[in-house]
């Protein structure tokens, strides 16, 4: 259990008053890369400030073409990825698909606003052209028979895909004693920020986002997987509405939880994503309504502003932490008061989140059920030979050097009846009741969202089903990121996205890891 300090409303507002306007607010603008950064720029464009449409335009005035692009995103990966550890493996024939793309432009075929731009995918995201892991040494070399329905949105959309990231491995469910970031296949994944914790599971797509190692990059949650990297390490991140965007070809955790989601150094870029991949997907039975409520979210941010907004925050979640802590989530929420947003104090959510916490329960019984069923129908058989979740601690059990944290979580798992129809009854009855909270949060004070400091809330949102938007909030420290989050309700992403949108314009607070740890920059 989390102890907080007792604080009332009054008296963070009050400490909000006494801080100067926001750092960065009167420049209006995103921080660039360092000097000594000497891969940052491409066709004059800085790859950690510039924007899928800055991009788009480049491309299509002739400055830039998708190939020299991708070859850049690439070089930065030969140079920098070393102490991070962020990718697994690269898409062997990227710069063709790229040189492709750029044939299309040139006929006058552009696809749309991804056309020619290299995203990075969670390796447990399924490509047919690479191997699809989860991180697991027993999956090595396992392709898929078709793309995850995200990817081949992706492709449609003109996306190249530039490769996979690595991962705390089956998406941080092996062992409670393994680091986030650590896989047996792929090794550890570093915070470029501090080269320390990436925080999990979507760890290198977390940090190799925020190396700008491509435009931009996909992570799966169940609880907090997507939220959490991007809180650390600098991004924005959509968790999105469970059954907004089909989980078909990506390998499961627990499929009444489980969500894809964009991580991204900018809100547009993030609606951008999000807008390619949402939709209604036969193989996924929870996507049914998707495309009833999905829209192009990147039209929704047009006139995004916070004036009139009306958002919950608990004082007492906000007052907590280190005084720098302290300090940071005070000019948060000062920051919104300035930019037109009414702040009212509400526990609800806070007082209620923990009950969230009964979906780690739920986990080992959905988790072998969903993984097995996985296992049979999406891949061929592995090099290793295994067909089940026992398949797997079997072969684990010979490679103690790579399985280094031990495997609890999977014995844990494969000790259940691994049976799909009770693991989905209770992960139903669970999303039912956390929904109702959050519902009855935003009801009770006519909220357009529910705030949180960093990832505080994944949880919560996580077993309701519900979507959260992340945005950079700024250095905690000199080298330590964190973001603040807007929770709504089911489907509400455009809401979400426009307010982050707004927050982000007004404030303009991420700052790149290269600019604060120069020492990532061994390949000048």
């Amino acid at each position: 259990m989390r102890i907080v300090p007792l604080l009332t409303a009054a008296s963070v507002l009050a400490a909000m008053a006494t801080l100067a306007p926001a750092a960065g607010a009167s420049s209006n603008r995103p921080a660039g890369s360092p000097s000594a950064d000497c891969r940052a720029h491409v066709a004059g464009l800085d790859l950690q400030s510039a924007s899928f449409a800055d991009l788009e335009q480049a491309m299509t005035a002739g400055s830039l073409t998708s190939r020299q692009l991708t070859a850049a995103y690439l070089d930065r990966i030969k140079a920098y990825d070393g102490p991070t550890n962020a990718l697994r493996a690269l898409n062997p024939h990227a710069l063709q698909d790229a040189a492709r793309l750029d044939a299309e432009r040139r006929a006058g075929h552009v696809r749309g606003p991804l056309h020619g731009l290299p995203i990075v995918l969670k390796d447990n995201i399924g490509t047919t052209d690479m191997p699809t892991t989860a991180g697991s040494i027993a999956l090595e070399g396992s392709v898929p028979r078709s793309d995850a329905f995200l990817t081949a949105r992706l492709r449609k959309a003109g996306a190249v895909i530039l490769g996979k990231t690595n991962l705390s491995e089956f998406a941080n469910w092996v062992d409670l004693s393994m680091p986030n970031g650590y896989s047996s296949l792929g090794g550890q994944v570093k915070n470029a920020y501090t080269l320390g914790d990436p925080s999990g599971s979507s760890s290198g797509s977390g940090v190799g986002t925020s190396m700008a190692f491509a435009a931009g990059s996909f992570g799966s949650e169940t609880s907090g997987s997507i939220l959490s990297p991007s809180d650390v390490n600098g991004l924005v991140g959509v968790k999105p509405t469970r059954g907004l965007i089909s989980r078909a070809g990506i390998i499961p955790l627990a499929e009444g939880f489980d969500t894809a989601g964009p991580m991204t150094r900018s809100v547009a870029d993030a609606a951008a994503l999000l807008t390619a991949v949402a939709g209604t997907d036969p193989r996924d039975a929870a996507t049914a309504t998707a495309s009833a409520h999905a829209t192009d979210y990147v039209k929704a941010l047009h006139g995004a502003s916070l004036k009139g907004a009306r958002l919950g925050y608990s004082a007492s979640a906000f007052g907590s932490g280190t005084a720098a802590q302290q300090k940071v989530f005070a000019r948060v929420l000062a920051d919104l008061q300035r930019l037109g947003a009414t702040l009212i104090d509400t526990d609800v959510v806070e007082d209620g989140g923990n009950a969230g916490l009964a979906e780690l329960g739920l986990i080992p019984n959905d988790f072998k059920a969903n993984l097995n069923h996985y296992l049979t129908t999406e891949i061929a058989t592995p090099r290793s030979g295994v067909k089940s979740l026992a398949d797997i601690i079997a072969f684990n059990s010979k490679h103690p050097d790579k399985v280094k944290y031990g495997q609890k979580l999977l014995q844990a798992s494969d000790a259940t009846p691994g049976e799909a129809n009770s693991a989905s009854a209770a992960a139903l009855a669970l999303r039912t009741a956390m929904g109702a909270l959050i519902d009855g949060a935003l009801a009770k004070d006519s909220l357009d969202a529910i705030l949180a400091t960093g990832a505080s809330y994944a949880n919560a949102g996580a077993s309701a089903g519900y979507p959260t938007v992340i945005v950079p909030a700024g250095l905690v420290s000199e080298k330590t990121a964190t973001g603040v989050s807007f929770m709504g309700t089911a489907w509400s992403e455009a809401k979400l996205l426009r307010l982050a949108a707004a927050y982000e314009a007004g404030t303009h607070h991420r700052v790149p890891p290269t600019v604060v740890n120069e020492d990532l920059l061994t390949g000048c």
